[in-house]
This record gives C-alpha cells, sequence and structure tokens, in this order.
C-alpha cells in the first residue's frame, strides 16, 4: 500500500505541476512572434483537432490535411499551405520545448532517490559492523562509472537554445510570469537549426555545452558527497566518476574525423575546461583577500588566464602545479584565518582530480577493416617487410599469432597510403603529443569495432610500435568492440587467447591487469532483433566475465547504449542492478546519446539524480552479489529457446523483399542525410543504393519511429512468448519473469518501445496494394506482443508500473502527432508528384518534421 500511495501522490504532482502547468503555459504560444504568418496561433488548435478527429475515423494524412485546408482555410496554393504547415511545425517544435522545461521544472518534486541503496544509508545501517565497512571500503576502490557523449544526430539543440531552455526552466520553477513571456519569445525568434551540416568540430562545441553547464557542477557536487560520507566513517576516498569524449574521435561512426580534428577537440576541451576553472577561481579570489596568500592567489590567475584564453600559451599538464598552490592556500587559511572560504579551495581541488587538464577523456575507434589494411600498408615498407611473408593477410588466425613479434620500429615510407591509412598513422602520433599537453587521462582508449579475432588487436599494437611508441612506454588501453550476434559468441575465445598472449599479458599488468570490453547495441539489434540482442549481450558478458576471472583481469563492460530500448536504452540503472554476480559490474561505463543527453543530464539536478541512481544501483548489486537465476540450467535453455524464436521471426521480417523499400517510401529515410543535424552519412556506402548491412543503426531506428512502429524495440518478442506458450512452457517463462530483475527490465523497455508506437496512424496502409501485407505482419506482430506481454507482466496496459511515464509520453505523442501526419502528407505528395520546385518544398517539409518528433520521444532514435 506505501508503494501505490507514493506512485499516487506523484501522479498528482505530475498532473498539477506538469500537465495543469503546461496546458495554462501553452496559451502563450498563441501570442509567439512568427514572421508572416498572423493566424497560425488561432489555426493551430483546429489543426490538432482535425488530426485526431481524421486518424480516429481511418483517414490517409493527406486526406486530412486537405480537409483541413478546404474547411477552414482560403488557401488553394501548394506553397501556400506548405508555408502554414512549416508555421505549424515551428510552432509544435516550440511546444516540446515548453513541455521539456514544464516537466524539468518539477523535476525534483517528481524524482526521489530510493534513501536504502544510497552510500550515506548503507554506511549508518553498518556503522558497527567492522567487516561490513571494510567490504564497502573495498567496493569503494573498486566501483568506477564512466560516462562517455557522444555526437549522435538526434542531439538537435544547439547551445544557444540550450541556455534558453535552461532559463525557460527556472522561471516555470519561480513562476516568472514575465521571463517566461520574454523567453518564449526568444525561443520563437532563435533558429533551431543549421542552413548547411556541422563539422565534426562543432559536434564536439555543441555536445561540450553538457560537460560545462552540468557535468562539471553535478560530478563535482556527487564527488563531494562520496567524500563526506566516506570520511565520517574513516573510510578512504576515491574518484568514482570519470567522463568520456567521442566527438573527435570517433572514426568509424565519422569518416568524417580525422588526425587534425582530434587534436583541435582535444584543445578545444582543455580551453573550456580551463575557463570553468577560471571562473570558479575568481570567486575565490574575490573572497580570499587576506594576508599570506597573495603570491599563490598571483599564480593562480597567471597561470589559469593563459591557459584558458591565451591562444599562443604552450600547453602541458599542469594539475599537480595547479593543486600545489591551492593546497598552500588550504593550509594558510586553516593555520592563520579559521578556514574561512576553505570550502570554496576544496572544490576547485576536487574539481581538478576529477577533470585533470582534459575534461573528457577523448576516445578514438576505428573499424578493424581499416586497421587491418593500414597494417598491411605498414607491412609493405622497410624494416617490418622483412619480417612478415606476402601472404600473411591469407594465413590463419593461429598463423598470424605466431608472426606477430612486437618489433620497435621507425618505418621509412616509400609510397603514400590513402586517407584513412595516413590518418589512423598520423592518428597514433598525435595521441603522444595530446597525453603530453593535457595528461595521459585525456586520450588513452583505442576502440576497435567489428573486432573479430584477436589479431585484430595485436596488430594494432604493432601499429603504435611501428609509429613512434615504445614498449616500456605504451599507455594506451585497446578496446575490442563486439556488435553482431556472431561477434558476440566468439568474444569470450578472442579475449582468452589475448589474456594468454605473453605481450598482451604483460601490457595489461602494466595498466593494472584491467581490460575494457565494449558491446554494442545498436548494430546486434538492427542484426538479430531485440530478444537476440540483448540476450547475446547477456550471454557474452557472462563468458567474458569467466574468462576474465580465469585470468585474474579486473573488467570493466563498456556498453554501447543508445535512446531508445532498440539500442540499449531504458530503465539504465535498472539494468545494472540487475547483472547478478556472475557478471563483471563494478565498472560501469556507457555512452550518452542524442535526446538522452538532454533528457537525463539537461540540467543539474537531473545530471546528479541519474548519476547517483547509476551509482547507486553499483553500490547495491556489488554488496548483495546475488546470483542471476538465468544462468541456472533450465531458465538459460528457456531463454536460447525464446531468443532464437525471436531471431527467427526477426530475419524471416528482415529478408522479406519489401522491407527496405518499405522503409525507403514510407519513412523519410532517404532524405535524413538532408537534415543538416550531423556531419556523419545516413549509410557506410556513400552513394550506393540503399542496403540493410550499410545503414547505419541509428538512421534504421529512426526511420521506424518515424513511422510510430517502432520494429527494432518489439518484433519477435510476441512470436516467442506465444511460440512458449503453445509448448506448455508458460508457467516456466511467467516464474522466470517473476523471478529476474534483468528480463523484466527488457520486457518494461520493450513496454516503452511499444507505448511509442501508433499503427492507428498508418492503419490505411492495411489495404495498400503494395504493402498491405507487409504492414499487416507488422501490426499482428505488435499487437501479439502487447497482449502476450500485459499476460506476463500481469498489468492492464502497456506501461502500467510506471503511470507518470506513460502519462508524460502520451502527451509527448499527443504534441507531435501533427507533425507525424504532416510527414506523412509530404512523403505521399513526394511519390505521385513530379514537378521539382514542388518536390523540392516537399522533401524539406517532410525532413524538417523530424526534429520535433524525435526531440518529443527524447529517447526515440
Amino acid at each position: 500500500m506505501p508503494k501505490l500511495r507514493l506512485t499516487t501522490q506523484r501522479e498528482s504532482i505530475f498532473n498539477n505541476e506538469v500537465i495543469s502547468k503546461f496546458e495554462l503555459f501553452n496559451s502563450l504560444f498563441l501570442t509567439l512572434p512568427f514572421y508572416k504568418i498572423k493566424d497560425t496561433g488561432t489555426l493551430l488548435p483546429l489543426f490538432f483537432k482535425s488530426c485526431e478527429d481524421g486518424i480516429a475515423n481511418g483517414q490517409k494524412p493527406a486526406q486530412i490535411i486537405e480537409e483541413f485546408f478546404s474547411k477552414f482555410t482560403s488557401y488553394t496554393d501548394r506553397k501556400d499551405i506548405i508555408d502554414l504547415l512549416f508555421r505549424f511545425i515551428q510552432y509544435i517544435e516550440r511546444q516540446v520545448v515548453l513541455f521539456d522545461a514544464v516537466e524539468d521544472a518539477s523535476f525534483t518534486k517528481l524524482n526521489t532517490t530510493d534513501e536504502q541503496s544510497t552510500l550515506a544509508f548503507i554506511l549508518k545501517k553498518n556503522a558497527d559492523n567492522k567487516s561490513m565497512l571494510a567490504k564497502i571500503e573495498k567496493l569503494i576502490d573498486e566501483l568506477s562509472l564512466r560516462l562517455v557523449l557522444t555526437a549522435h544526430p538526434t542531439q538537435f539543440y544547439p547551445g544557444n537554445v540550450l541556455a534558453i531552455i535552461t532559463d525557460l526552466t527556472k522561471a516555470i520553477r519561480d513562476n516568472d510570469i514575465i521571463s517566461m513571456n520574454s523567453l518564449l519569445q526568444q525561443l520563437g525568434k532563435t533558429p533551431f537549426f543549421n542552413k548547411k551540416s556541422p563539422t565534426p568540430v562543432d559536434e564536439a562545441l555543441n555536445l561540450a555545452w553538457f560537460l560545462e553547464n552540468t557535468f562539471y557542477f553535478a560530478a563535482a557536487n556527487i564527488q563531494e558527497e562520496i567524500d563526506q560520507n566516506l570520511d565520517e566513517y574513516n573510510l578512504e576516498t576515491k574518484k568514482i566518476l570519470e567522463l568520456g569524449f567521442w566527438p573527435g574521435g570517433d572514426r568509424d561512426g565519422n569518416p568524417n574525423i580525422h588526425a587534425d580534428t582530434t587534436l583541435e577537440v582535444s584543445k578545444m576541451l582543455r580551453q573550456i575546461l580551463f575557463r570553468c576553472y577560471y571562473r570558479d577561481f575568481r570567486v575565490i579570489k574575490r573572497r580570499i583577500t587576506f594576508r599570506g596568500v597573495e603570491e599563490n592567489i598571483a599564480n593562480l590567475h597567471d597561470v589559469l588566464y593563459r591557459n584558458a584564453f591565451d591562444q599562443s600559451c604552450e600547453l602541458h599538464d599542469i594539475s599537480d602545479e595547479l593543486k600545489e598552490n591551492l593546497n598552500k592556500i588550504k593550509e594558510t587559511l586553516l593555520a592563520e584565518h579559521e578556514g574561512l572560504f576553505v570550502d570554496l579551495v576544496n572544490d576547485l581541488i576536487r574539481k581538478i582530480d576529477l577533470y585533470g587538464n582534459y575534461f573528457a577523456s577523448l576516445d578514438i575507434r576505428q573499424d578493424s577493416r581499416v586497421l587491418r589494411n593500414v597494417h598491411a600498408y605498414c607491412r609493405q615498407n622497410k624494416p617490418i617487410s622483412s619480417l612478415y611473408p606476402d601472404n600473411y593477410d591469407q594465413l590463419t588466425e593461429t598463423e598470424k599469432l605466431k608472426l606477430i613479434s612486437f618489433k620497435e620500429a621507425t618505418i621509412v615510407y616509400a609510397t603514400e597510403g590513402d586517407d584513412l591509412i595516413k590518418d589512423t598513422i598520423q592518428t597514433i602520433k598525435e595521441i603522444k603529443g595530446i597525453q603530453k599537453r593535457n595528461g595521459e587521462k585525456a586520450c588513452h582508449r583505442f576502440i576497435i569495432s567489428n573486432c573479430q579475432q584477436a589479431s585484430d588487436i595485436l596488430q594494432l599494437i604493432e601499429l603504435f610500435l611501428w609509429n613512434g611508441w615504445s614498449k616500456d612506454n605504451l599507455t594506451i588501453d585497446f578496446v575490442p568492440l563486439f556488435e553482431t550476434v556472431n561477434d558476440l559468441k566468439g568474444a569470450a575465445a578472442i579475449m582468452d587467447t589475448l589474456y594468454s598472449n605473453p605481450f598482451y599479458k604483460a601490457h595489461l599488468a602494466s595498466r593494472g591487469n584491467k581490460q575494457d570490453i565494449m558491446l554494442g547495441y545498436s548494430d546486434s539489434t538492427k542484426d538479430g532483433g531485440y530478444l537476440m540482442a540483448n540476450w547475446s549481450i547477456f550471454n557474452g558478458k557472462t563468458s567474458l566475465s569467466a574468462v576474465a576471472k580465469k585470468h585474474n583481469i579486473q573488467l570493466a563492460f563498456f556498453d554501447g547504449r543508445g535512446g531508445p530500448p532498440a539500442r540499449g536504452g531504458g530503465k539504465t540503472h535498472r539494468f545494472y542492478a540487475s547483472m547478478g554476480k556472475e557478471i563483471a559490474n563494478k565498472n560501469m561505463q556507457l555512452t550518452v546519446q542524442g535526446q538522452t543527453i538532454s533528457s537525463q543530464y539537461g540540467s543539474v539536478e537531473s545530471a546528479e539524480f541519474n548519476i547517483e541512481q547509476l551509482i547507486n544501483a553499483g553500490l547495491t548489486s556489488g554488496l548483495k552479489e546475488r546470483h542471476n537465476i538465468l544462468l541456472d540450467e533450465e531458465n538459460k535453455a528457456l531463454l536460447d529457446e525464446m531468443a532464437e524464436e525471436s531471431y527467427k521471426a526477426f530475419v524471416d521480417l528482415r529478408e522479406h523483399p519489401l522491407f527496405v523499400s518499405y522503409l525507403e517510401k514510407l519513412s523519410p529515410l532517404k532524405l535524413l542525410s538532408q537534415a543538416n543535424i550531423s556531419s556523419r552519412p545516413v549509410k557506410r556506402n556513400g552513394g550506393g543504393e540503399m542496403k540493410l548491412e550499410d545503414l547505419r543503426a541509428i538512421s534504421f531506428v529512426t526511420a521506424w519511429s518515424m513511422l510510430k512502429q517502432n520494429v527494432p524495440g518489439f518484433f519477435g518478442m510476441g512470436t516467442a512468448l506465444k511460440s512458449q506458450e503453445k509448448a506448455g512452457n508458460w508457467d516456466k517463462v511467467v516464474k522466470v519473469y517473476q523471478d529476474s530483475d534483468y528480463l523484466k527490465t527488457i520486457v518494461d523497455n520493450c513496454m516503452m518501445s511499444m507505448s511509442k508506437s501508433d499503427f492507428v496512424i498508418t492503419a490505411h496502409l492495411a489495404s495498400d496494394k503494395e504493402f498491405g501485407n507487409f504492414w499487416t505482419q507488422l501490426h499482428d506482430e505488435f499487437e501479439l506482443t502487447k497482449s502476450m506481454l500485459l499476460k506476463l507482466s500481469g498489468q492492464p496496459s502497456l506501461m502500467a508500473n510506471y503511470p507518470i511515464d506513460k502519462k508524460s509520453i502520451a502527451t509527448r505523442e499527443r504534441i507531435i502527432l501533427p507533425l507525424v501526419l504532416i510527414q506523412h502528407f509530404a512523403l505521399e505528395k513526394l511519390q505521385h508528384d513530379h514537378n521539382e520546385k514542388d518536390q523540392t518544398a516537399l522533401e524539406k517539409l517532410a525532413v524538417r518534421t523530424v526534429f520535433g518528433i524525435v526531440n518529443a520521444g527524447r529517447n526515440l532514435a
């Protein structure tokens, strides 16, 4: 009952603080200043009503929109119609922003941390238990959390819009109507998007907004709380949180990134950090005006100012110099000035301990196939050419491993390699300079995507030894990325081979016997479907953990989790809390990308809450170390069968002859490259024909979300569950579900994905000559999955256990319903309209709707 009362209380808060306020403040949108169109605000409510009624009556999007214009306007010219639809889009985009701000303003009222899972509660509970305190201290020493920001093309808001949202959230929280009105007008006049595609550096700069404005404060606040809690019980403190950064380093994700991009981003991160330090230091300088600190204050002012603003400043790691001056100031304050303002000094020292000279570690990522080509190119040049036979690439893996010798060498390049080869070699050389200027942590990981064999990693190590690095000072961590279902199956054998290799074993020892392994959710879902992807990663983690334990390696899984459940998103903290003792889980690492960044880490309050949730999940799972019941033989066999059934259903769908053409014709898939939201291409084969294998996972998932069908997030689940019911195993499935937090998390996230689907919008396709049967196949699986999940979970409706989230999703989906219909209207007209001028306008119209739909979904793409 207490839980029910709590839920009811939160629902009441949500209704009063979010729904009611949004409806009230939404009226201000009617006065937003849009150029040329004076009656947009008056017509928009009528358009909303027409869309809802039309969908309920089973009308096609084009029919709904054409009837609206004939009934409520005098527009007949195509240009005027499209012009008004663009104005509608602008309004709705900003309505999404308003709802975000209203919801964020109520964040602290709606979200409360489970006190029993916090470090403070755990320490207090075990204050008199010395053995338990020792266990907690050991866990804290081992525990770490690394959040890695990635520049995915669904983080649409530029820094100036994010700043407006931040100010608007504050105005709403303070009930400051005058400021709200001004900010909404500013929002109305501020462009959301670029007229041209951003460069990789632009993307990095946009993403750095979150580092500067939320993470810089949130991480330090959390670390301060950890320090205080541990100090109270005389326990050794430890830095738990780390930040990572992919823009400027992720070549596999973005072929437009080059060595000079990496250098520029590393310098940009450093400069932004020192501007943050300088901002804090000015407060210290303003407050600490006492005798005895003058020289240290002057030293800090000089060095911080130069590193923050002087572009010609010689760069090197000055962390120790900064802390030395700050510690001397601290000593003087404690000895001579009663410790006045020492908290300001401690805060800056803590931040320097957290962020050093680099702010966030810049990861380098490249595809194994590119790295193999670089290795082959280097083998053609002296003195390496004498070490390998000409047929090296045709040798077996065992034969290759015998030949890899890890010789240090300086290659004399007789010929010039292609651009990818040159970039790889230059980047390897430049990493050393980045470490010298910003510190080792600034750039210390090289991620090998599509890793398929041990030689992929060992050959990369050789590339370092041939291009300026020595064995004794190889300050690089090599991180394999296993993505597809097949790669995940072979991952443990690959790592066993690596751990057994004498050179690699010695290298790991020099790095503290720590190994990071990245696992990809996006490509594994695109490859095998939702259930198979999650089950393959679970099994991969289990076998990889066992191999690491055998070799006494401290393992950290780096989860490449996107926003939506189809790419690993959802209730992240519950995902980590549900792992069980058989899976290495004390070092949590995950990518944060797309709208997930602004929705979960867009304010200091939300960032602190979500970081705390993850740390608490690590604490509770680390202390309880429960057995994961999915590893019991009978349960594992059951999930194996379900995953296989799901996989077969998904692969059969993927191989349907209409699969790609359905997405091409009915979603804006082909138009996403025109959105000017990313510096990366939509697919990997450039200008070639659309092939599923070349399509980037994010474009794949986005296309389905535009259709409001979210197929990658559920397809095959219903088939798998129905198959078990028919086989007479239903009671077993229910028992496993009730006992397994991990399976509950998979089901909950699937329900979330389905809650953002609405097949009613495309119901008219059931009678389509070309796609009718295909749409029906998708719809049937959706309805089957829905009924089976409700039966399994005992819930009366999707997400019934999360009424606040459910209501938030429903409100957002209602706001952007007109955008979905406008998009489908534009795509439908494009199928039949061959007027070049109108085609261009319709394409722009379809593309423009993507932003608001994804922004409203928050973790939709």
